[in-house]
């Protein structure tokens, strides 16, 4: 019975995404829809040891997806099941539209927000970038968006200062390269780090930021 339920799910579900860590899969939980997020097996590593790898990164990022919620108060998928021998995870299916699509001032506020409050919870996203985010109209009110940030696979807990420079980095190159064509769009994102940060706060990421690019470029041109 149990095996014919599984067959059952399995064809329910639809592939979304395959990325090179872990299979997004739309399926549904309970009669509802729900994202199921499956770590592929590596050939490349014993199989022992894969599976051991795998277990733990699943439990790890299911572990953030709810400190995010919980403790840092950002909008974050809600995890329904945890599954560490299949390292499996089913949550939230988020409907809405990648903020990459429709970005704008504001959301580059809220993005800066979200990054500091992260941040303040002792939480590195890894993989800070507009397509990590959906933005969700409540009722179609443009000003009533639900902003949902995704994707905790490279997320860490770090209070170093350095840490939260290249979540902050690799946002500001995003924006910079991604969407040249918004004009501000990193000072936006710098104006809603400071609300919850605060100024002091936001300059010293802001100058270990500067840092990093510092020695990038001395490294290229080594």
């Amino acid at each position: 019975m149990q095996q014919e339920q599984e067959q059952q799910q399995q064809q329910q579900q639809k592939l979304v995404k395959r990325g090179a860590e872990a299979d997004i899969l739309l399926t549904e939980w309970h009669g509802k829809k729900a994202i199921l997020k499956r770590r592929t097996a590596k050939p490349y590593r014993h199989p022992a040891l894969d599976a051991l790898v795998r277990r733990q990164r699943t439990v790890h990022e299911a572990g953030l997806l709810s400190a995010a919620k919980s403790a840092a108060g950002v909008e974050a998928p809600f995890v329904y099941f945890v599954d560490p021998v299949r390292a499996e995870i089913v949550m939230e299916y988020v409907q809405g539209t990648v903020a990459r699509d429709i970005l704008d001032a504001g959301l580059c506020r809220q993005i800066g927000r979200y990054a500091a409050m992260l941040h303040a919870a002792g939480i590195v996203h890894g993989d800070l970038t507009t397509s990590n985010f959906i933005v969700v109209n409540k009722r179609g009110n443009k000003r009533r968006r639900r902003l949902v940030l995704l994707d905790f696979g490279l997320s860490y807990y770090s209070e170093r200062m350095e840490d939260r420079a290249v979540d902050v980095r690799l946002i500001k190159e995003v924006l910079a390269s991604a969407h040249v064509s918004l004009r501000g769009a990193f000072a936006a994102f710098c104006r809603g780090y400071a609300e919850v940060a605060g100024r002091k706060e936001t300059d010293r990421v802001l100058l270990n930021v500067k840092e990093i690019e510092q020695r990038g470029r001395y490294a290229r041109v080594e």
